[in-house]
């Protein structure tokens, strides 16, 4: 048996009452009807306590609570405390109906947000929920900040307001929502005065539309609540109640609070959401892109054909520069002119962007680095600026940037091959001795006869990874051709050395001008240091030989000698007989000239010192006496002990010879 019946048994069998009525109101504007009996007057309850001939009792549980009886006649002390007691209960009872209520509301939002894709289908059905457990409130509305309009957006409402609201445009602090917004804490208004006071800085615009959107009837009420997603104010809601009395109360704040967090949730679901969808086509895009670009590649139809297409992709203007042969790709063609403009870059393994000058125009780009096999092989220039530069278009590039280094890395194979093959016939020319076959082997290279020759050989440093050695081989190549250009018409790499056959029309001096700046700026670009050869300058083809074996002894004068730079063969001097000498050789020749005149007072002092500044004076004696400021009487004495632990005369030319190369060597690998 319910309460509502048990109070009914007591009243009609316990109290003899045949007339009466039950009245409540439970935050509401006015009181409704619980039950009647015998009482065909259904007006509501007043404050004067007695209508007619009935007598009223009322009972207050909650501030805004009451539970009213209407009979016939008046009660006892007993019988008022044992309604009231069932009244009690009674009114536990709706509190307790109202938290299931609540809990279902909250329970039927979750689920939502776990079904409905659309969020301002879901936002709606969250903000309905909490105008149904918020009686008291008449309708309510989410706005939503939007960067690109800096205002306050409506994004879902409930009960009732009309299409006019969509043209609202609250910004951050103006009335009620952009003040909770701003201050990112919850508002609760409970008077007229002071829902007016909060809303006198709405803008006429936007009070013109909201009261298009809703009539409102005597408002009493208001709460504001903002919302955050990912600990930053995304949104408010608010709820406003009409009515003769103000009814919204904490415990709707509260409640409405509750509903504002799983709007937070909805939100960040839906965000993280469409940044999976998102992802996901970005994956779908580029699983396409890069099916694409490896269709390019396996037609192997050339650098140009894969430019063209990344245009058509990026629909953006392009130049691929490839450093390996100082090659230049452009889509269009020709629409950067300036080759030296673009050789200009500094080369880094970060993309980057640049801003360019053309044909007196700045013009923005961003510069993408091609890199294979941890070298950079060339660079992507794209014409866009940081803020056209979209996701999609770094995916493209990323893509386009392997594709590029694996054509560039395939190309270099070909030309392998092509430097063994020339490498090869060009031993086979160095080798010929017959004229006529001279000849022959000169057209097969492609160089004439009637011109200035010389041969330049460069070693790197070595290293343990053949492909990171084949990379430096083919970059240098590439340097070498921007650095000589028509001047050498032949260049190849071969294991770590690369040989180049320079061509002059005339006796010029600017071969080792070239060498150097090309020594200078690889050195300083890739920290590489280079052995450099250079034979000397010869007319016709019969003398490249000669000077291919003097670039060659001068590389393996700086090899034997362990030194890095740049040696022309005619600087070599009397080096030259010592050119096949290992360092450890001469450093032996040298010890076992002067290890005699070494003990233990005079270790790399007196006689040592005497004999290398008497043979650095030409055999003078007085000069000799000067520079070591001893008197010619000691000097001499110094001479004949030399004389004697060296078992040598300063007489015998040939033992003069043997002491002078000692000194010069001593000198030159110490």
């Amino acid at each position: 048996m319910s309460i509502v019946e048990r109070l009914k048994q007591f009243l009609f069998d316990f109290c003899n009452l045949s007339q009466l009525q039950v009245w409540k109101n439970i935050n509401e504007d006015r009181l409704s009807l619980v039950f009647s009996q015998g009482i065909e007057e259904y007006r509501p309850p007043s404050n004067d306590k007695i209508t007619a001939n009935f007598q009223e009792y009322y009972f207050q549980f909650h501030e805004k609570s009451l539970l009213v009886i209407r009979l016939n006649r008046a009660l006892s002390t007993a019988e008022q405390q044992t309604i009231e007691t069932f009244l009690h209960a009674y009114y536990l009872e709706l509190m307790l109906e109202k938290e299931q209520f609540i809990r279902e509301k909250m329970m039927e939002s979750i689920r939502e947000i776990s079904v409905l894709n659309d969020i301002h289908i879901l936002l709606t059905k969250i903000l309905e929920n909490a105008l149904s457990v918020i009686p008291a409130a008449d309708f309510g509305v989410l706005w939503m900040y939007e960067e690109s309009e800096a205002a306050l957006v409506p994004k879902a409402w409930a009960g009732g307001p009309g299409e006019d609201i969509k043209n609202m445009r609250m910004k951050v602090g103006e009335g009620i929502i952009g003040k909770t917004f701003k201050e990112n804490r919850s508002m609760i208004l409970n008077s007229y005065t002071d829902v007016l006071k909060a809303s006198s800085s709405v803008t006429e615009e936007n009070l013109r539309h909201l009261l298009k959107a809703y009539t409102f009837e005597h408002l009493q009420s208001v709460i504001a609540v903002p919302i955050a997603v990912e600990e930053q104010t995304l949104c408010v809601v608010i709820i406003y109640q009409n009515g003769e009395n103000a009814l919204l109360t904490i415990e709707d704040k509260q409640l409405l609070e509750s509903f504002s967090d799983q709007v937070s949730i909805a939100l960040t679901n839906s965000k993280l959401f469409q940044n999976l969808k998102h992802q996901n086509e970005l994956l779908l895009q580029r699983d396409q892109i890069h099916d694409t670009f490896m269709k390019l590649s396996l037609q192997n139809k050339g650098m140009q054909v894969i430019v063209n297409e990344i245009r058509h992709i990026l629909n953006l203007r392009l130049v691929i520069m490839d450093l390996m042969d100082n090659s230049i790709y452009a889509s269009p063609r020709h629409w950067i002119e300036n080759d030296e403009l673009l050789r200009s870059f500094p080369l880094t393994d970060a993309p980057a962007f640049y801003t360019l000058e053309i044909e007196n125009k700045s013009v923005d780009c961003y510069i993408q680095p091609i890199i294979g096999v941890g070298q950079i092989l060339g660079l992507l220039l794209i014409e866009v600026n940081e803020h056209g530069l979209e996701s999609i278009h770094k995916l493209i590039i990323e893509q386009a940037s392997a594709i590029i280094a694996l054509e560039m890395i395939r190309k270099q194979t070909i030309v392998d091959s092509f430097y063994k093959k020339t490498h090869d016939l060009f031993h086979d020319f160095i080798m010929c001795k017959d004229q006529g076959q001279l000849m022959k082997k000169g057209e097969e290279l492609g160089i004439q006869s009637n011109a200035y020759y010389a041969v330049v050989l460069i070693q790197l440093s070595s290293s343990t990874d053949i492909q990171v050695m084949d990379m430096q081989i083919h970059l240098l190549i590439g340097e070498i051709k921007k650095h000589f250009q028509e001047h050498a018409p032949i260049v190849f790499g071969f294991g770590n050395k690369i040989t180049i056959i320079c061509q002059f029309k005339r006796m010029v001096n600017e071969l080792l001008q070239l060498v150097k700046q090309l020594q200078t700026s690889w050195e300083r670009v890739k920290s590489n240091m280079l052995k450099i050869g250079i034979g000397s300058l010869y007319l016709g083809l019969d003398h490249i030989a000669k000077s291919y074996n003097e670039a060659d002894k001068a590389l393996s004068f700086l090899i034997t000698r362990q030194r890095w730079g740049v040696m022309p063969y005619q600087e070599i001097g009397v080096n030259r007989l010592f050119i096949h000498q290992t360092q450890e050789e001469l450093l032996s020749f040298v010890n076992e000239v002067f290890q005699p005149l070494r003990n233990e007072k005079t270790k790399q002092q007196l006689l040592e010192e005497t004999l290398m500044m008497y043979i650095a004076q030409n055999g003078s004696v007085g000069e000799t006496a000067k520079q070591l400021h001893i008197h010619v009487n000691t000097l001499y004495q110094r001479l004949r002990k030399i004389e004697e632990k060296l078992t040598v005369s300063f007489q015998n030319a040939e033992d003069v010879l043997k002491l002078q190369l000692a000194c010069y060597l001593r000198g030159m690998v110490n």
